[in-house]
């Protein structure tokens, strides 16, 4: 059974945090939302490719984006990324390191992103619901993708990856001032 509330989370203002179960007392804090990624990583040939895949579905419905999503309630970062990796690609992944950290304001997400391979280099990737398709990009090749990705804050991750700054802030982001 739903009811209407008088305000939700998406609207509460800063002066109106935190939002106060009256029947529990619990307390709601608009803190972002934990996410993980991975940066799948293949040969072919001598460089190395990344795997893409293109949403089927809002937000970002037609842009291109990593395996990536929500943590489930009690998941660690690493489980969520292993655990994402098999059911939008279809691919069982072995955690190679850690790529970096993304904020996405608008989402209101803080997603860990990782790098990753295959267990199996002849496995196929196998999508799901939420991808229409999917490719595997040359890392010389991702300056042309970078438009074309869904999400500011995984454009950020696979730029870097392309730029090999793996594990550390980017220069163009630890401005506090430049949102």
């Amino acid at each position: 059974m739903s009811q209407t509330v008088p305000l939700c989370p998406h609207c509460a203002g800063a002066a109106e945090q935190p939002l106060v179960c009256d029947r529990c007392t619990w307390r709601w804090y608009a803190n972002p939302k934990p996410a993980a990624a991975v940066l799948l990583e293949r040969s072919f040939g001598p460089e190395q490719s990344v795997l893409l895949l293109r949403r089927a579905m809002d937000p970002g419905l037609g842009g291109w984006d990593l395996p990536a999503g929500y943590l489930d309630p009690g998941e660690s970062f690493e489980a969520g990324a292993v655990r994402e990796a098999r059911e939008e690609a279809g691919l069982d992944v072995e955690l190679i390191s850690l790529a970096g950290v993304y904020h996405f304001p608008t989402a209101n997400a803080v997603t860990v992103v990782y790098r990753a391979r295959p267990l199996s280099e002849e496995a196929e990737v196998k999508i799901d619901f939420e991808s229409s398709s999917h490719t595997w990009v040359a890392r010389s090749e991702i300056g042309a993708w970078l438009p074309r990705m869904a999400f500011p804050s995984m454009a950020a991750a696979v730029g870097d990856w392309a730029a090999q700054r793996i594990g550390g802030p980017s220069p163009e982001r630890t401005d506090p001032t430049a949102g």
